[in-house]
């Protein structure tokens, strides 16, 4: 497939990666992390015109250095796909990502960090299109990164939980018969106390904290079974 920058070539050019004073409010982030916004973003549409979704990743690439690619359909679909900002709006830097991720979200698209080296492209796919999800790239994460992942709501990771307590296959299909339609979450049981979380950081995020208090509080049940039974069992020998 011919991929295209969705941002003219003039403005690519102007657009160098610029070192950011800015931190990641995550106390975790993979090494291969997606750069934050280095200074705020203004929209300006004048009156109560509403900003397109290719506006404000034009205005998010500005601020991050990221350049975004897609198809030249993709492209024409993200310049009528409204934002949901109208008039004049300003979004802090360092809630600039997950706002205007959001926005992808709500219109139905989802991100993908291809390569975050020198270079930083990030992919732009329709969600509707489950059939190439496989296709799709993955950014790998473990729970120790939540805060990361929750910072990023429409990019799309995979995720690796180890839950002693819970008998993960039984919850892999638990969990599909409770997803919502236009979901793109994948439940991977991998053997019987391991599971893989793929999808949209949005959802990743709130069925890995789900799944963390879950099994915390299926072992702490475990804990309360072997002290009570280890004090009937002192009884018992006392009598």
């Amino acid at each position: 497939m011919n991929l295209t920058y969705i941002l003219s070539a003039a403005f690519l050019t102007s657009c160098l990666v610029v070192p950011s004073s800015t931190p990641l409010k995550a106390a975790q982030a993979p090494s291969e992390s997606i750069p934050p916004a280095s200074e705020d973003i203004t929209i300006s549409t004048g009156g109560d015109a509403q900003a397109s979704l290719f506006d404000v990743f034009r205005a998010v690439s500005a601020a991050s250095g990221v350049e975004f690619i897609a198809d030249s359909e993709m492209t024409i679909m993200l310049k009528s796909a409204p934002s949901g900002f109208h008039g004049d709006f300003t979004i802090p830097a360092s809630e600039a990502w997950t706002v205007v991720e959001h926005a992808a979200i709500q219109s139905g698209f989802c991100l993908s960090a291809l390569h975050m080296g020198e270079s930083k492209l990030v992919a732009v796919h329709n969600r509707g299109e489950s059939r190439k999800m496989d296709r799709w790239k993955y950014s790998s994460v473990g729970v120790e990164e939540l805060d990361y992942v929750a910072l990023h709501p429409s990019f799309l990771f995979e995720l690796n939980m180890e839950l002693p307590n819970l008998d993960t296959r039984a919850l892999a299909n638990q969990l599909r018969a409770f997803q919502r339609e236009r979901s793109n979450l994948r439940v991977v049981p991998v053997g019987s106390n391991d599971l893989v979380l793929v999808g949209v950081g949005l959802e990743v995020n709130s069925i890995a904290r789900m799944l963390l208090k879950t099994n915390e509080r299926a072992g702490a049940r475990v804990r309360e079974a072997d002290d009570a039974s280890s004090e009937e069992q002192a009884t018992t020998e006392d009598c």
